[in-house]
């Protein structure tokens, strides 16, 4: 077995998750680290908080690391109002966010509803809200609502197992975590309050706060015209592109990742 299959299993074993309530749902999280400052991992669509487990190990002797997993709340501003309790409970009146696509958004949403606990963001393989590219996937979300859970999550392994994995150079890792999501951990519920939460428009004010794009030459999820609306719209942004990684190169291509962070941490 891939030693990094290992080390996240080990890290599932060594970190325990902790909980709190939010508007009648339990939020999942890890804390770990007794830094001064706070660095916030936010996941995407087919996520958890511990796909970051390289990233929070990491960083962990340096920074108060943090990284939630949604519950099953259709709203940015749902998602909001968890992400805010997790960083209260652990005592971060703010944090460097950052976010990777669907997590991405909800970072933008973020730096743009409470720029005073946001203090840098990083926008990682994501698009700017409301992007005509992104909403040509809201028919595929309705379709699902109808459809039994094991098609629809099946229809996300078969993707995951044509396109992501592929674009990632087939990493043993992702594949592993990806078929773990989508066989045992997700449910239907989780893809459909997710997808909501992806299709939401809100006005993006200019950012108070150094902000990044990272992207991925070979982004399966985010056409190139989204890519490139992304960084417009951000013209000061510290923007990296990783390379041909895929989309989530912070768990199959951890090195170049951090590497990027840390450059733009040190910015």
């Amino acid at each position: 077995m891939d030693r990094r299959i290992e080390a996240l299993r080990a890290f599932r074993r060594r970190h325990r998750l902790r909980s709190l309530e939010q508007d009648g749902r339990v939020w999942r999280y890890y804390a770990l680290g007794e830094g001064r400052r706070t660095l916030l991992f936010l996941h995407g669509m087919a996520g958890a908080g511990d796909i970051w487990f390289q990233q929070l190990e990491a960083y962990a002797e340096r920074w108060r690391v943090v990284a939630p997993t949604y519950p099953a709340t259709g709203s940015l501003e749902g998602l909001a109002g968890g992400v805010w309790a997790v960083l209260d409970a652990a005592g971060a009146p703010s944090a460097v966010v950052v976010g990777t696509s669907l997590g991405g958004l909800l970072a933008q949403y973020l730096a743009a509803r409470r720029p005073e606990r946001v203090e840098r963001a990083v926008f990682a393989n994501t698009f700017p809200p409301g992007h005509p590219e992104i909403l040509k996937g809201r028919r595929m979300a309705a379709l699902a609502r109808w459809l039994p859970e094991r098609l629809v999550l099946g229809a996300m392994l078969h993707n995951a197992r044509r396109k992501l994995v592929p674009a990632a150079g087939g990493d043993a890792l992702l594949a592993y975590y990806l078929e773990e999501q989508y066989t045992r951990r997700m449910r239907k519920a989780d893809v459909l309050a997710r997808s909501r939460a992806v299709f939401e428009t809100f006005a993006l004010p200019e950012p108070r706060m150094p902000h990044a794009v990272f992207e991925a030459a070979n982004d399966p999820l985010i056409p190139p015209r989204a890519r490139a609306d992304l960084k417009a719209r951000y013209p000061e942004a510290f923007v990296r592109d990783l390379g041909a990684v895929g989309h989530f190169p912070y768990l199959s291509h951890p090195e170049r990742f951090n590497a990027a962070l840390d450059a733009f941490l040190e910015s």
